[in-house]
């Protein structure tokens, strides 16, 4: 225990032994204080301390309500953390019905103007999405139910939350993020369901009105990190079924406003973060699907990218990458598509001899300054596959110059020796012994 700990608690226990010496505290027996600041103690033994036992409606009239409010502050700083409060003690020994009765009571006593107040009272904000599953969300629903009937009052617990959470939008990243945690998904799903219900139905918002909502304008980038996007996931999903003939989709809104290019090219480098990656990847299969839907070839995915020559110099091109997840994508659902990466590229760039210059110059580029990059690069990969298909096809390295207009060295040379090498294996020399006898 550090100095700053000793000092804490001494101070903990010096209060509550000044609490039983008033009478304030019952204590029977010899006492652990130190036992007594960890907030162990059943509900039962802490309600009886402060003789608070016998009813909520006397222990909300009794003074010792206030100390029992200290005592669990000073349990909570002596502990550093906040997991003993009133309501909890008061909810398990007495049941939430019980104590939403007393808050009734206490909203007609203290002239308290809305439910709001009781949120603020059960402090939800402090438990973040972790407030869904606690006992406080049993007293606040128990709670509206009885100021509903006993003053006609309209108030949901959907409004409360919003109202409590600082609105909409932050309700539903809060939502998103309960959705993720088993303990909360199933309120959490109701609430996000009410949530989308009332901006179709009552606000009668559009697609777009949701987008620019959550800002999801700002950046694909942002967009994606954004949690709010599955909000709209699920807004899209619930628009669409009840708009059959107006469709929409969340990769489409993210087309529409970025490009296509932009938006495949962000995707492919967001699944390499954790964060972002079950997002870019839905996304993704929802862009393949709308092209498909759309009878887009290959060839015409790769017009669509606008891929150039400084697309070969990376180590993972991301549009590349794109064409080539769609071919296995357009041969998953179709397996006698013929779709061919190396061809669907050479036709994108206008030949072999300009991919063979697009690459040549890549790599001239990246030799320059890191060979190890060069190596691993995507011009790297798509020289090897353009040499494979040149070897099959039996073209001479010697024709290379005039017959693909390509004026690298280099380049040349790096076929011929891939060129020999084939040829090598394909022709083995054949030594014959010589028999000094024969």
């Amino acid at each position: 225990m550090t100095r700053t700990t000793k000092t804490v608690m001494n101070a903990a226990i010096e209060k509550l032994t000044g609490l039983v010496k008033t009478g304030a505290m019952k204590i029977n027996g010899n006492v652990n204080w130190r036992f007594l600041l960890t907030g162990e103690q059943p509900a039962d033994e802490i309600l009886k301390m402060f003789k608070l036992e016998n009813g909520m409606k006397r222990a909300l009239a009794s003074p010792n309500l206030k100390l029992m409010k200290n005592y669990v502050q000073e349990v909570n700083t002596s502990n550093r953390n906040n997991k003993l409060s009133l309501i909890g003690i008061f909810t398990t020994h007495y049941g939430d019905d019980a104590v939403a009765k007393a808050l009734v009571t206490m909203q007609s006593k203290l002239g308290w103007k809305s439910v709001d107040d009781v949120f603020t009272l059960l402090k939800f904000r402090k438990n973040g999405h972790l407030a869904l599953a606690s006992p406080k969300m049993e007293v606040l629903d128990d709670y509206m139910k009885l100021v509903i009937r006993t003053n006609s009052g309209d108030e949901t617990l959907l409004q409360t939350l919003t109202k409590g959470f600082g609105g909409e939008e932050k309700l539903a990243t809060l939502l998103v993020r309960a959705k993720e945690d088993p303990s909360t998904k199933e309120l959490a799903t109701a609430l996000q369901n009410a949530l989308v219900n009332k901006w179709i139905q009552t606000d009668k918002l559009q697609p777009e009105n949701v987008f620019k909502k959550f800002r999801l304008d700002r950046g694909v980038e942002d967009a994606l990190l954004d949690p709010n996007g599955h909000t709209l996931a699920a807004f899209i999903s619930m628009y669409n079924a009840r708009n059959p003939n107006s469709q929409t989709s969340l990769i489409g809104m993210f087309s529409a406003r970025y490009g296509d290019d932009v938006v495949a090219e962000t995707l492919v480098l967001a699944r390499a973060d954790r964060a972002k990656k079950p997002l870019a990847t839905n996304l993704q299969q929802q862009q393949f699907q709308e092209w498909q839907k759309s009878k887009k070839s290959a060839d015409d995915v790769f017009k669509l990218l606008k891929i150039q020559s400084q697309d070969f110099v990376a180590l993972i091109s991301p549009k590349l990458e794109t064409v080539s997840e769609y071919i296995k994508a357009l041969k998953a659902t179709d397996p006698g598509d013929t779709s061919d990466l190396l061809t669907v590229v050479i036709n994108g760039v206008g030949g072999d001899s300009a991919l063979a210059r697009a690459v040549a110059s890549a790599l001239k580029e990246l030799n320059a300054h890191d060979p190890l990059a060069a190596t691993l690069s995507t011009a790297a990969e798509y020289e090897l596959m353009l040499f494979k298909r040149w070897r099959k096809g039996d073209i001479n390295p010697n024709s290379i110059k005039s017959q693909f207009r390509v004026r690298d060295d280099a380049f040349v040379r790096r076929y011929r020796a891939y060129y020999d090498e084939k040829k090598a294996l394909d022709n083995p020399t054949v030594i014959t012994a010589i028999n000094p006898l024969g």
